[in-house]
C-alpha cells in the first residue's frame, strides 16, 4: 500500500437541526480505497450540548463513510484515529455551511518528531548509529566521521519503502552524505587513523581531499504538512544506491541508513 491518502468529502446539508456528512477514503497516491478506517469529527470548542460533542463511523468495504447527524452550525475536526495516519490540509467543517466537495490528504507517519522507515502500513523507528567526532586534515579543513565504524546491515529503505523525516528542524536541517570508505592509515590533527568511513569526503592525501556530494532526486522527494508539522517522504530510489550518513551541522549522533539495497558486506 502507498503511503498518501485522500479524503474526498461531499456535505449533504438539509434544513434540519442535525446536517449529513458523507465522504470515501482513497489512497491519494493510487487511487484505491481504505476499508475499516475510524474517521472521527470531534467538536471545537467544545460544545455545551453533550449530543453535539463527538461523531464516530468507521469506512465500509468501498472506503465509504458517513455522518448523519452533525449540529447545525458547529465546527466539527476531523481525525483519523489510527496512531500511524495523520491528517494534512483543512480537517475541519461546520454544520450548515454550503461547502462543494473537497479533499483533505492523510499520511502514514507517527504523530512525534524523528526519523521513521515507512514500510506499506507499517512505521519504525530509526535509531541514531553512532556519535559524531568533528576533526581536521593536516591542511586544517574540517572532517566529520562516525565513532563506529559500520561493518555488518544498518537499517535499509528497500524498493517501495519509504523514509520518513517529521519535524520542522529535522526536515530543514538534516542532510545526506555518501559514506565513504578510506582503507588505509590517515593522518588527522588528532591522530592517525586507520580504515574507517567519512562523512562526504575522498582523501587523496592527508591535505587533500574532495568533497563527493549525495544528490538527491527532488521528484522522489514529497513534502507535507501534518497537523502543523512539516515532513518529509524520501523513496528508495530517491538517492543512488548506497550507504548514507543523515545528519545536521551541529548534531552530536548520525543516523546511518542502507538505499536500495543493503550494503553490508556478503558472509
Amino acid at each position: 500500500m502507498r503511503n498518501a491518502v485522500v479524503l474526498s468529502i461531499l456535505f449533504a446539508l438539509s434544513g434540519c437541526a442535525e446536517l449529513g456528512y458523507r465522504g470515501v477514503i482513497t489512497n491519494g497516491m493510487d487511487g484505491s480505497t481504505m476499508q475499516g478506517v475510524r474517521v472521527v469529527a470531534t467538536a471545537t470548542p467544545r460544545s455545551t450540548d453533550l449530543t453535539c460533542q463527538v461523531r464516530e463511523t468507521t469506512t465500509a468495504e468501498d472506503g465509504s463513510f458517513e455522518f448523519k447527524d452533525l449540529c447545525r452550525d458547529q465546527l466539527y475536526l476531523l481525525d483519523l484515529p489510527e496512531g500511524n495516519l495523520q491528517l494534512s490540509g483543512v480537517s475541519g467543517i461546520k454544520g450548515g455551511e454550503q461547502l462543494a466537495p473537497g479533499e483533505v490528504q492523510a499520511w502514514r507517519s507517527p504523530a512525534g518528531q524523528g526519523v521513521y522507515r515507512l514500510n506499506g502500513e507499517k512505521v519504525q523507528t530509526i535509531p541514531t548509529f553512532s556519535d559524531v567526532s568533528i576533526d581536521a586534515n593536516l591542511k586544517g579543513e574540517v572532517v566529520r566521521y562516525p565513532d563506529l565504524r559500520p561493518t555488518g546491515r544498518v537499517i535499509t529503505i528497500e524498493s517501495g519503502m519509504q523514509l520518513v523525516i517529521a519535524g520542522k528542524r529535522n526536515v530543514k536541517d538534516k542532510k545526506f552524505f555518501p559514506l565513504v570508505q578510506d582503507t588505509g592509515k590517515r593522518r588527522l590533527k588528532s591522530g592517525t587513523i586507520s580504515n574507517h568511513v567519512y562523512f562526504g569526503v575522498k582523501f587523496k592525501s592527508d591535505k587533500e581531499m574532495i568533497t563527493v556530494p549525495a544528490p538527491l532526486n527532488e521528484s522522489k522527494v514529497r513534502d507535507v504538512l501534518l497537523q502543523g508539522r512539516p515532513t518529509r517522504y524520501i523513496s528508495s530510489d530517491a538517492l543512488s544506491p548506497g550507504r548514507y550518513a543523515l545528519l545536521a551541522d551541529n548534531d552530536e549522533r548520525v543516523f546511518i541508513i542502507d538505499f536500495g539495497t543493503s550494503q553490508a558486506p556478503a558472509k
